[in-house]
């Protein structure tokens, strides 16, 4: 049951006077009905206001009320719950015009899956023509609870029919709608809802918060939902709530539909209002990095550090923004900063060791990246990226049987634990690592596995193609791979060499050349491999001064032993 729902006042307190009037009372209702032969013996107000007198009956049902409240008072005080609960149920069913404690005894029963007796206590508080539409819609909650489907659809109804301009009977029907598996008829519900003529900011925030609540249970609908919520959270925008209560609402409500800038600028202005919350600034760096602001996210984040030198979470994210930025020095300094500052902490901040890790294997230094991979390896619990970030580690250092072995046991993890984590780029980084293994009938296993999950992955089709190309095998397939490439990244200079090469394999050379020129014409740094292969095609194509030119060119980007037995042979004379 939804947890806002009928949270009237304490009841407590005030019963707890009327009671001792009530017993104070008791004595002389009593002696009027013993002494009287009249079938009344006091009286209650009218719909004209005036009195009406109480029958002999419903005096001792009064009076019964009163007792049971008052040893359920008793029970309460004895924390004897149970017994207090009885007498309360007791109460309200003598007299179910107590409709307070008629909705607190209810939600006590629902608690305890009681519902038949909960559903007793509700149709008769119901039942009474000035019942408010409370007593409904809780009554509608209780009929779900117990199975009755259609009893609680109508009592839901009736609960809008009396509480029109308030949301809960329409939340309890979409609530139902949601739980019998009509997902259609419960947005129409809140539909219904978001159509009421000058709705009040409240109610604006509750029914956005319905939308969310429909989406949390029906993830597909979120596309259709956003505009709906959309439309309600721009009507609470022009409203200009000003309480931090419902600013903190409607920010939360914007950052679930997606609106991570504007969320964090409402609560820039919160931060205005209360300086001295750095929990609130932390939020506003987390919707700035969803919103991918780095340059707001990183002001924060100075401003944080300014105030709070010594928060983890500060240097943490900043080195998070300059990994982002490509800023490798930069980002292992602060992520080295998060570990010393968190030394100490009761958990440790298991994250940043696996951040590090991957910033000192893109600078190229494996190594060190290994050894920060070692510190987590004795602090935590083995998974998926503690192997992951090993396996590429060994990889860069060409250890390609260690790097498949860590690469395998967090393919392992991922399946047992973290299957979201077998993506298109793990396979494709398993493939590389079996390929430069020289196991290539594992490596194109790995690579048709990526590209099952990501059929335009232009790098996996690039890297299988050239990776036949090379080898003279599947050269047709090669070149229809190769050409999807290409045709995802047209000026991509890898892509056109591999295209030049496939058609190399081909003993096309003349159409190979043209891929080749383009090739070095999109390069954004000199590649031996490159100018090696234009001169093997020219060497081809006949043109030998050209190939050896092109050789000699390969040589002073990067020796090789290879090029310099071409130049070598293409040097000799001719028999």
């Amino acid at each position: 049951m939804p947890s806002f729902l009928f949270a009237p006042p304490n009841l407590m307190q005030p019963f707890l006077i009327q009671t001792v009037v009530a017993i104070a009372a008791l004595g002389t209702l009593c002696g009027c009905a013993t002494t009287s032969k009249k079938p009344t013996v006091a009286s209650v107000p009218t719909e004209d206001g005036q009195a009406a007198p109480l029958t002999k009956e419903e005096t001792e049902k009064r009076i019964e009320a009163l007792a049971r409240f008052a040893a359920g008072v008793s029970g309460e005080l004895r924390e004897q719950s149970d017994e207090a609960l009885e007498h309360f149920q007791r109460s309200v069913l003598a007299d179910p015009a107590n409709e307070p404690l008629a909705i607190d005894v209810a939600r006590r029963l629902l608690r305890k899956k009681e519902f038949d007796k909960a559903i007793e206590v509700l149709e008769k508080s119901a039942a009474r023509p000035e019942a408010s539409g409370f007593v409904d819609a809780l009554l509608g909650i209780a009929y779900l609870q117990s199975g009755k489907h259609d009893q609680a659809i109508a009592s839901s109804r009736k609960a809008i029919t009396k509480l029109p301009r308030a949301l809960i009977g329409y939340q309890n029907l979409a609530q139902i709608y949601l739980q019998t598996k009509r997902p259609k008829e419960a947005l129409m519900v809140l539909d219904e809802a978001a159509a009421l003529p000058s709705p009040e900011l409240p109610l604006l925030l509750e029914l956005g918060e319905a939308y969310r609540s429909h989406v949390a249970s029906q993830p597909r609908d979120f596309e259709l939902v956003k505009p709906k919520l959309m439309s309600v959270l721009d009507t609470v925008i022009k409203l200009q709530p000003k309480s931090q209560s419902l600013i903190f609402r409607l920010a939360e409500l914007l950052s679930f539909a997606g609106e991570y800038k504007r969320s964090a600028e409402l609560y820039v202005k919160l931060l205005e209002r209360f300086p001295n919350q750095a929990l609130l600034r932390n939020r506003i760096v987390e919707l700035y990095l969803k919103a991918n602001d780095l340059k707001a996210a990183q002001t924060q984040l100075d401003a944080l550090v300014r105030e709070q030198p010594t928060n983890p979470l500060a240097h943490y994210f900043l080195g998070a923004i300059a990994a982002e930025q490509r800023d490798w020095d930069k980002a292992a300094e602060y992520y080295q900063r998060t570990i010393q500052l968190n030394e100490g902490a009761k958990q440790d901040f298991e994250p940043v060791y696996y951040d590090l890790a991957g910033v000192y294997i893109s600078k190229d230094k494996p190594a060190e990246g290994l050894k920060i991979l070692e510190k987590a390896r004795a602090k935590f619990k083995n998974n998926f990226l503690l192997e992951f970030y090993s396996g590429l580690a060994h990889g860069r250092l060409k250890d390609h049987a260690a790097s498949i072995k860590h690469l395998t046991a967090a393919e392992l993890l991922a399946r047992r634990d973290e299957p979201e984590r077998l993506t298109p780029l793990f396979y494709f980084q398993v493939g590389t690592a079996y390929e430069r293994h020289k196991d290539f009938k594992q490596a194109e296993f790995y690579f048709r596995e990526s590209l099952k999950l990501a059929p335009d992955f232009a790098e996996a089709l690039n890297y299988l193609g050239y990776m036949w190309a090379e080898r003279g095998e599947n050269l047709s397939e090669a070149r229809v791979m190769i050409a999807k490439a290409l045709k995802l990244e047209p000026e991509n200079a890898a892509f056109l060499d591999s295209m030049a090469w496939v058609l190399f394999k081909l003993n096309q050379p003349a159409e190979a050349l043209e891929y080749q020129l383009k090739a070095l014409k999109y390069q954004k740094e000199p590649d031996a491999t490159l100018h090696d292969h234009l001169g093997d095609i020219y060497a081809a194509l006949k043109q030998h001064d050209k190939a050896r030119d092109q050789w000699k060119h390969a040589l002073t980007i990067e020796p090789s032993e290879a090029i310099q037995q071409k130049l070598k042979a293409a040097s000799q004379p001719s028999p």
